[in-house]
């Protein structure tokens, strides 16, 4: 009698190999934090404040009701023990960003999002299609891993869809955010008060954008360095329109260049863009379609014109 004869030794071998995985994992976190704290305490006092003040913009996310909040902030802090070194909660934390989900605890309800799919998925294979007399062997322990390694990826594919999705959003509405900046700023307004206003006229058309201009205003009021509100801009939505945007916005500042010329400026340069895009994909259509046009089209023309000939060598032989 082998261990894989038996599902309840089984089940205590992966369970203890789970046990000291998370253990070890929480290990390596609790290092991680006691080094996080002694470095904390050598940081500049411009950085601890740049640092204080991005996480009071990060805490402004989506209010959740107070019993809610009260379930998930376990199981947020829960998820950080267990999201790995310092270099997997930025790309986590990167990935929340371009999807629009800025809440200090995302990167923890990521994670354990990632377990619960994991997990749920692994059952589902396990118990859902293969036969009882695999379940608990070595086919059913394979199952379940690949399982937990699929539906594990399932949250962070479907955050790599949002953002693409978002990003898209977000590039087709620069030119519109860029024409009411040039009349806000023509009209004598700072940056800070144009965005706020824009970011207001675009809540019901492009509600990405409003959020992404209400955000950086929030943080021009905050931060004492401008340039690296825009900057935050730029790295947050990873949209090529937005990023010329805020290096022509940097360069105007720093040179002295009027607000409204270099606003009327990149509003003609992303409308060129835009409608390069669209003549760029007008170009392809043709192409695109000859595949569908052959395998609709094509078909029904050959059955119309053999179809007489087809007729008589039946008839020919039937006779």
């Amino acid at each position: 009698m082998t261990v894989f004869d038996d599902p309840l030794l089984l089940l205590a071998l992966v369970l203890m190999v789970a046990g000291i995985y998370l253990a070890r994992t929480q290990h390596k976190a609790q290092q991680y934090k006691r080094l996080e704290i002694r470095m904390r305490g050598h940081l500049p006092v411009a950085s601890a404040e740049v640092a204080s003040q991005e996480n009071i913009l990060r805490g402004q996310g989506t209010a959740l009701s107070p019993w809610l909040e009260k379930i998930l902030q376990p199981v947020a802090t829960q998820g950080e023990r267990l999201s790995g070194s310092d270099r997997d909660r930025r790309n986590l934390r990167r990935l929340l960003d371009l999807a629009g989900l800025r809440r200090n605890e995302a990167v923890g309800w990521l994670v354990m999002g990632k377990f619960v799919a994991g997990a749920l998925f692994a059952i589902a294979l396990v118990w859902g299609w293969l036969p009882p007399a695999d379940r608990a062997g070595l086919t059913g322990v394979a199952a379940g891993l690949i399982g937990f390694f699929v539906g594990s990826m399932v949250p962070e594919w479907w955050l790599k869809w949002r953002a693409a999705s978002r990003g898209e959003k977000l590039a087709r509405a620069v030119p519109d955010a860029l024409d009411l900046m040039v009349v806000c700023a023509e009209a004598g307004l700072p940056i800070g008060r144009v965005l706020q206003v824009v970011s207001k006229e675009l809540g019901l058309s492009s509600p990405e954008m409003a959020d992404e201009l209400h955000y950086t205003a929030a943080e021009l009021q905050i931060l004492s360095d401008r340039t690296l509100a825009m900057k935050h801009l730029a790295e947050r939505t990873r949209v090529s329109e937005i990023e010329s945007m805020v290096a022509t916005l940097i360069q105007a500042e720093r040179y002295g260049t009027p607000l409204s010329q270099a606003l009327r400026t990149i509003a003609d340069e992303s409308r060129k863009t835009l409608i390069l895009g669209l003549e760029e994909k007008a170009g392809k259509l043709p192409a695109q379609l000859s595949v569908p046009l052959m395998a609709l089209i094509l078909p029904p023309i050959i059955a119309i014109m053999a179809s007489p000939a087809l007729v008589r060598v039946i008839r020919l032989l039937a006779q």
